[in-house]
């Protein structure tokens, strides 16, 4: 603009710098609302519960006690990776401890058998409830919770993964992030 610009001419050139300004604002906001677009989709497209199963499972690890040499037939066989060994040492036993359940439905969840998993974490919470105690009981939670996702149920999976996401204390919250509910609610949507 020069000196002798007419307020006109002067009010013309600020519309038309701020048009200016408009459009590449505008232009901004439609390349990053297809960036989402293109997130969301891709998110929708990706996640499955078996994806979210096979990338977040965790084999449990056993805890030893100092001084404690109470081992069973059934820990060794975990400890050493014999998960069939693990089911059929359950399988015969009359009268199961929670680590037993515990250790049972892990094997059961690794050998591919998430409904017989279920079942067994199930009855060691039930157990515990009966009996008024909660050996193991967020253990059992957290791989009750991957079960139904390995079983293709993530809807019966997320009220529990919510449970340990807002439960700071719970060994497993740092495994149930935001993203891996969001994962999980994306899982329930394609249903």
């Amino acid at each position: 603009m020069n000196k002798n610009s007419t307020p006109v001419e002067l009010l013309q050139a600020s519309l038309e710098q701020s048009r200016n300004y408009t459009m590449k604002a505008l232009r901004i906001a439609f390349a990053f609302s297809m960036l989402l677009v293109f997130f969301a989709l891709y998110l929708f497209i990706t996640v499955t519960p078996e994806k979210l199963f096979s990338k977040n499972f965790h084999p449990y690890e056993l805890h030893t006690m100092r001084g404690s040499s109470n081992s069973s037939a059934i820990k060794e066989a975990y400890k050493n990776g014999k998960m069939d060994s693990v089911i059929w040492e359950f399988n015969s036993l009359t009268a199961a401890q929670p680590e037993e359940y515990l250790l049972a439905g892990i094997a059961f969840l690794e050998k591919n058998q998430p409904e017989k998993a279920i079942e067994t974490f199930k009855t060691m919470i039930q157990k515990n409830e009966n009996s008024k105690t909660d050996f193991f009981e967020q253990d059992a939670e957290y791989y009750l919770a991957m079960s139904y996702l390995s079983n293709h149920e993530p809807v019966k999976a997320m009220s529990i993964f919510e449970r340990i996401n807002a439960d700071s204390e719970n060994p497993y919250n740092s495994n149930v992030s935001e993203w891996f509910l969001l994962n999980v609610k994306t899982a329930i949507a394609k249903k």
